[in-house]
């Protein structure tokens, strides 16, 4: 079992990681059976190293300026909870659902908590929830008929 210390000190390392968007610093934290779930609209779990490496990339991609300042840091047994202020700008095309979110060239900001759970002193699982409403309304997608730019197919 992995000590709270031993957690802390992951934590620590994780965030600064992905801050530097440094996708093999942050693939070296995660176990070979990683497992990440983005709890948006359905979105699947993703499963294994690779794949998860390829959403990883695809999200940094999204938003190369991805910059979470967190807000608290709790710790249990096996598991710790970030809780964040995630902001950025996106930088190519992104589905929400039956819409789509088009690049503007502003920053947005929302909040965010991620549940890692952690094996041998490694992410095993990350389970990321998102403000995806305020993502929505600062992106555009929720001012309704009046943006059809916005919405799929009406490019």
């Amino acid at each position: 079992m992995t000590s709270e210390s031993d957690i802390r000190r992951l934590a620590e390392r994780y965030g600064p990681a992905w801050n530097d968007r440094d996708l093999d610093a942050i693939m070296s934290l995660h176990t070979d059976d990683t497992a990440f779930r983005l709890h948006l609209l359905d979105a699947p779990d993703i499963v294994g190293r690779e794949a998860v490496r390829e959403a990883f990339a695809g999200l940094i991609e999204a938003w190369p300026d991805i910059h979470f300042a967190t807000e608290q840091l709790s710790y249990g047994t096996g598991f710790f909870v970030h809780r964040y202020v995630m902001s950025g700008t996106l930088a190519c095309p992104m589905p929400f659902g039956a819409l789509i979110a088009y690049p503007t060239g502003d920053g947005i900001s929302l909040t965010g908590a991620d549940v890692i759970t952690v094996v041998a002193g490694k992410v095993h699982r990350k389970d990321t929830y998102l403000d995806i409403a305020s993502a929505q309304q600062q992106l555009g997608l929720l001012d309704g008929p009046s943006n059809p730019a916005q919405v799929q197919g009406r490019r």
